[in-house]
């Protein structure tokens, strides 16, 4: 029989493995070719050639091929760098590449998923490698958030108590949103540095993958025959990941942090402006009028940070009365176009698509279930998104959950709330406006609920409170290819 001590012995024995086999790579990572392999993962030319390659398989309809180079780009970035930004990188575009034609995975056969799981594989043990080489417990220290979740967590687990529709799966359900909302959160603070560098880097993930789904808004008008058939309904208008709605809220997120660069970069600022206004023109021709109810004043609003606190405000005034002429100019000449495209804003106005009695629905539910609600599978049953039905994260939450759900809910919120309001700096402001964004938009949808606004939400919040936790600023640590976009 083994003792304790004997097991204490083992536990040590292994911990001292593990920290020698560290430090051997550690020092491997040093050395000249590999420091410059790992650069080349925090550089713009890693960041473009994801964008483009993943639009161009995305185009030719080649899901396979899209999902294997997205799965090897992250694994060798889990590799050869030492924390997880890049894969968390390429993570945001693993999220826009499934393809039109293969939106119910139609496409795929026994091969493909051979291959897939292959691929899968291969990323699931670079990342177990990435956490044993370079996992940090300490950066889980000291985070405002975990009474926070400890509160969320109990509010979703009880979704549904004592409803006569509950079943196991309501659990299931609570903790697949956990792992959106507490999981992520924690994958990143502990694989993450924290840095403003690191935050510069993600801003310009989010420039490139803010003009790769544009690309693919562009190119659904060429190519997307049930759409243009349709007379370019809105209703036709669809992506392999998503509708147009979500397109919409895809390229709004990429939009604030695209000014944070323009704000705090020195150089190539009117590149930023450029990359917003394209985004900002594709997610005008989704239609999504959630999205565009709150895109178009935030982007003003970011336009006037950039001049009160931008560094080079003579060139964000510049680059905004450029727009504004050619604006005028585009809408002179193609006014026959924009009369017909905002023809479809003037009919629908402020028609609720039938979510208003989806909100009266859900109240009259709430009415009957007032303490731990329907539960979060309710409605949908077996659907993979059966908790996003009510289009709004409050009413869904207080259906859902009751009293306890909404009240857990707006827990954890105020901590959200409290992280960006207290002691600003322009890194807050910018990732404020992006936080507040997604949850006004959500109060018209449910993107709360889904993967890739977590993973926004979730990098926001942990640069946000790192840089509360900050006693002095950040120090701007630029590595070597990433200095300059040209």
């Amino acid at each position: 029989m083994i003792t304790a001590y004997e097991q204490n012995g083992r536990m040590r024995s292994l911990l001292y493995k593990i920290a020698t086999l560290r430090a051997k790579f550690s020092n491997i990572r040093e050395q000249k070719k590999m420091r410059r392999i790992s650069e080349f993962f925090y550089s713009p030319l890693f960041v473009y050639a994801v964008g483009v390659i993943s639009l161009g398989l995305n185009m030719l309809g080649i899901d396979e091929l899209t999902y294997a180079f997205l799965s090897v780009a992250g694994s060798l970035s889990l590799v050869f760098c030492s924390d997880a930004l890049p894969a968390f990188g390429v993570l945001t575009f693993f999220t826009v590449a499934r393809s039109v034609g293969n939106r119910d995975f139609e496409k795929f056969n026994s091969a493909s998923y051979v291959v897939l799981g292959i691929f899968g594989a291969l990323a699931g043990l670079a990342f177990l490698f990435h956490l044993l080489m370079n996992f940090s417990p300490r950066r889980l220290r000291g985070s405002r958030f975990n009474l926070a979740f400890i509160v969320l967590a109990f509010g979703l687990i009880t979704n549904g108590f004592f409803f006569s529709g509950y079943t196991f799966k309501n659990i299931l359900d609570a903790f697949k949103l956990l792992v959106y909302m507490a999981g992520v959160y924690f994958l990143l603070r502990g694989c993450v540095r924290s840095s403003r560098d690191s935050l510069r880097y993600f801003a310009f993930v989010c420039v490139v993958h803010g003009l790769t789904v544009g690309a693919q808004v562009c190119a659904t008008y060429f190519i997307n025959k049930p759409f243009i058939e349709s007379g370019f309904s809105k209703d036709k208008l669809f992506f392999g990941w998503g509708i147009s709605n979500t397109a919409g809220e895809v390229l709004f997120r990429d939009m604030p942090l695209c000014f944070y660069l323009m704000c705090t970069e020195k150089k190539n600022n009117w590149y930023y402006f450029v990359a917003a206004s394209l985004i900002v023109v594709a997610q005008i021709f989704t239609y999504a009028r959630a999205s565009l109810l709150f895109t178009l004043p935030l982007f003003c609003v970011c336009y006037v940070l950039c001049l009160i606190f931008g560094k080079n405000r003579k060139q964000t005034l510049i680059c905004g009365g450029v727009a504004l002429v050619l604006g005028i100019v585009a809408f002179i000449v193609m006014r026959e176009e924009f009369s017909k495209m905002l023809k479809f804003f003037t009919d629908n106005g402020f028609k609720d698509r039938g979510r208003f009695s989806l909100w009266n629905e859900g109240i009259d539910f709430f009415k009957q279930h007032p303490v731990f609600g329907v539960g979060l599978r309710h409605r949908f049953k077996e659907l993979f998104h059966n908790y996003s039905y009510y289009h709004n994260t409050l009413i869904q939450f207080t259906v859902a959950g009751g009293v306890v759900g909404i009240a857990t809910y707006l827990f954890f919120r105020l901590h959200t709330y409290a992280l960006f309001t207290q002691k600003l700096t322009r890194e807050r402001l910018f990732l404020g406006v992006l936080t507040g964004g997604i949850l006004c938009i959500s109060l018209l949808d449910n993107f709360v609920m889904y993967l890739g606004s977590q993973l926004f939400l979730n990098f926001a919040i942990v640069f946000s409170e790192h840089d509360l936790n900050s006693a002095l600023p950040f120090a701007y640590r630029r590595r070597k290819g990433f200095c300059c976009l040209f």
